[in-house]
């Protein structure tokens, strides 16, 4: 797995960071919380990861906010979403408009209250997308 790996996330209650470290124990690469970035950069990185509660049917702000400052361009881009029932709604396509120029792989989501039990369905994603 190529160590060019960004996991990007923000998390409000800690189910997001969670999740977040479970990508990276399956992938490797460096962890940036969003909430606590002060202007890293991307340009090393080939693969970023970007996970996000569901809020509200799409993106948490801060969320939003990175993506709209962060040039993504030509990196490959894979959406992760944790939520309460809402399921993954319009976090995928939120996340692809605001990265017009990059390659979006499939989405991640699962509930809150399961991301203990993540492992295997996250490997399993992983697998399916190539990764």
């Amino acid at each position: 797995m190529s160590k060019n790996i960004l996991i990007a996330y923000y998390s409000q209650s800690g189910n997001t960071a969670k999740l977040a470290n479970i990508i990276h124990a399956a992938v490797g690469g460096t962890l940036l919380d969003i909430g606590a970035d002060t202007g890293s950069s991307v340009a090393a990185y080939d693969t970023v990861f970007v996970g996000t509660p569901n809020w509200a049917a799409t993106l948490s702000d801060p969320v939003k906010n990175y993506l709209s400052k962060t040039d993504l361009t030509g990196k490959t881009v894979v959406p992760f979403c944790t939520h309460g029932m809402g399921g993954l709604q319009n976090v995928a396509a939120d996340i692809t408009s605001l990265c017009p120029h990059s390659t979006v792989l499939p989405s991640f989501a699962i509930k809150g209250v399961e991301v203990d039990t993540a492992p295997e369905k996250v490997k399993a994603w992983l697998s399916q997308i190539g990764l």
